[in-house]
């Protein structure tokens, strides 16, 4: 059981060995994650357990083991939760004949909020996201990116400490995408844990101060990208090394590092791929094999240690 945790004593949201299974398929895996106030990217492909998560996180879901806890000790259903959490689903199926305002506003008075406060928190969200002159404007007449903005107009609109947001850029423009970067920032910077889905990795590295990574229900590592990169530290790595006998400089790599996989390009012989559980033996390695095999090296690519990368490799060792 991996163990993840921001520094500070009295997290957001916390989840001790939370599993949850629907009949026979286990949707999320003795998950152990903390979190703080900021912007936390939770990312994985379709399917890793993403949605599960951010429901339980909402208390839509009970675990089917282990224990959420909000706020240091509140408990799901208790009191003391109310409207200080929000969810915007990435379902689309908002209710065709209501306008935009009144919508928002039922909503944000179903959270709890005050009839004055939830009018002066809608007007002010629609026009935050260019939706004022759409607000007496049936749902159903709106294009698919404006309902995504009056989504999330409701998930800002509310007074949430913990904020989840299920792909919340999609069917938007560069412009609005910008828009709700600046918002993500702003609730961030009042003291708000905003949780943001997605399963584009370069998109989300690009907001989050933080990062849970999901893969087959699994978590898979929790961090900044610095501590991510850390962590894969003298794991596998791979090397991709253009020469011009990969196959006299493989056999000098075999008998000099712990290489675990080792492939030729059978057309050309001019390239190498190894990998090795030792990066720092590889590294050391690789010099003298070149001397000793006396192969020219043209070139060597390392595996990247951009977001995507290191997701790869985290999820080959769930696989």
């Amino acid at each position: 059981m991996a163990v993840f945790a921001h520094p500070a004593a009295r997290p957001i949201v916390a989840f001790s060995r939370v599993t949850r299974s629907f009949g026979p398929r286990m949707a999320l895996l003795d998950c152990t994650v903390s979190l703080q106030p900021g912007v936390v990217g939770l990312l994985g492909p379709n399917g890793a357990g993403k949605t599960t998560w951010l429901n339980l996180a909402a208390g839509l879901l009970q675990p089917s083991s282990g224990q959420i806890r909000w706020f240091g000790d509140l408990e799901r259903r208790a009191p003391g939760l109310d409207n200080r959490i929000g969810l915007a689903t990435d379902n689309d199926q908002l209710p065709r004949r209501q306008t935009v305002i009144d919508w928002l506003v039922g909503m944000l008075r179903l959270a709890g909020c005050g009839k004055l406060y939830a009018g002066q928190r809608a007007d002010q969200m629609l026009e935050r996201l260019g939706l004022d002159a759409k607000r007496g404007d049936r749902l159903e007449t709106l294009s698919r990116g404006q309902r995504q903005r009056v989504k999330l107009a409701h998930a800002f609109a509310l007074p949430a400490t913990l904020l989840l947001l299920d792909e919340p850029l999609n069917a938007l423009d560069p412009v609005w995408r910008r828009e709700v970067a600046a918002l993500l920032h702003e609730a961030a910077a009042s003291g708000t844990c905003v949780v943001v889905s997605s399963h584009i990795l370069e998109e989300v590295e690009a907001l989050a101060s933080w990062l849970v990574l999901l893969f087959k229900g699994r978590l898979v590592a929790a961090g900044t990208l610095e501590d991510i990169r850390d962590m894969l530290h003298n794991r596998a790595t791979v090397l991709r090394i253009g020469c011009q006998d990969a196959r006299a400089l493989g056999r000098e790599l075999l008998a000099q590092a712990p290489v675990t996989v080792l492939r030729v390009d059978a057309a050309t012989n001019r390239e190498l791929t190894v990998q090795a559980a030792d990066a720092e033996a590889l590294c050391r390695a690789l010099p003298r094999s070149v001397i000793a095999s006396g192969v020219a090296v043209e070139r060597v690519d390392t595996q990247g240690d951009d977001l995507v990368s290191l997701f790869q490799a985290l999820a080959a060792e769930v696989r």
